[in-house]
């Protein structure tokens, strides 16, 4: 996310489970250790979740009424969050262990939201860092426009199954190229003049626009360098702009329901009891 750039991916046809494609990935590819997967309210669930856990990394994913908590406290949600229990009752019944994590309220621009992660610490990951990286992870929502806007693929030309899915991961790829290009020439820059390079000030356009222009040009005679120093200022415009994109496009749209708040359960006597054994059995 800190570079806004696809690390792997899945494809499928339009009503394929997201949560499906991040256990084949998790199964089936290795990532970096302490990964920190960071997903909005659909990526929710004790088996997406113990998957993450037992491939070393943690999570970090917006919940609300669609998750159902368990706490030793009954008033969590007054406190603004604490540490929870995921453990279903059907995992309960199977001897599957618990899941401790940790709620937490934050507020995200200007909407008040519920997060999970299965980072227990707080000074391991800190209010602040929650908010950021929620805030980081619509970027990826920023490249889906960029694949289907930018490089002009709302409509595959193909026409056999199999070569739709060799030209969308084609495409997929050569953004990505095209990206880590830029972000190579501008990292360096950014660093040269003492500044934090951020993934939001990349153009896709612009690079776009570089790149092919030195495409129908490789007959003339160029700088080694002159590429990346294009490259360099292949940056978004800034101007200021002070009023609400989201009315210029469409009204509010009355069917989306607020996500509400998560539902927190108390744990009972003979939970309690249960989750006492699985603690002395971690513990030995």
């Amino acid at each position: 996310m800190g570079m806004r750039l696809p690390w792997t991916w899945r494809l499928g046809p339009s009503n394929s489970s997201e949560r499906g494609h991040v256990q084949e990935m998790l199964e089936q590819e290795e990532f970096p250790e302490d990964t920190l997967f960071c997903g909005d309210a659909g990526f929710i669930g004790y088996p997406l979740w113990s998957s993450i856990l037992a491939a070393g990394g943690n999570f970090l994913v917006r919940v609300g009424g669609n998750v159902d908590l368990l706490s030793e406290y009954a008033d969590i949600q007054k406190l603004g969050g604490g540490i929870v229990l995921c453990w279903p009752k059907g995992r309960m019944k199977s001897g599957d262990p618990p899941l401790r994590l940790r709620l937490v309220r934050v507020q995200v621009g200007k909407t008040m939201m519920w997060m999970l992660t299965s980072v227990l610490g707080e000074r391991s990951l800190t209010l602040k860092q929650i908010v950021e990286y929620y805030k980081l992870r619509w970027l990826i929502e920023v490249e889906f426009r960029g694949l289907k806007q930018t490089i002009d693929k709302h409509k595959l030309r193909c026409r056999n199954n199999g070569r739709l899915l060799a030209e969308l991961d084609w495409s997929l790829q050569g953004m990505a190229y095209a990206e880590l290009l830029a972000m190579r020439a501008q990292i360096p820059k950014a660093e040269k003049a003492n500044e934090k390079f951020s993934p939001r000030d990349r153009s896709l356009a612009e690079t776009l626009r570089v790149l092919r222009r030195y495409m129908r040009n490789l007959d003339q005679s160029a700088k080694p360098d002159a590429l990346l120093n294009d490259l360099c200022d292949a940056v978004v415009q800034r101007y200021n702009n002070r009023t609400d994109k989201r009315a210029r496009y469409r009204p509010k749209n009355p069917d989306i329901k607020p996500l509400g708040d998560p539902t927190i359960r108390k744990l009972t006597p003979k939970e309690k009891k249960k989750l006492r054994s699985h603690e002395l059995k971690n513990a030995a």
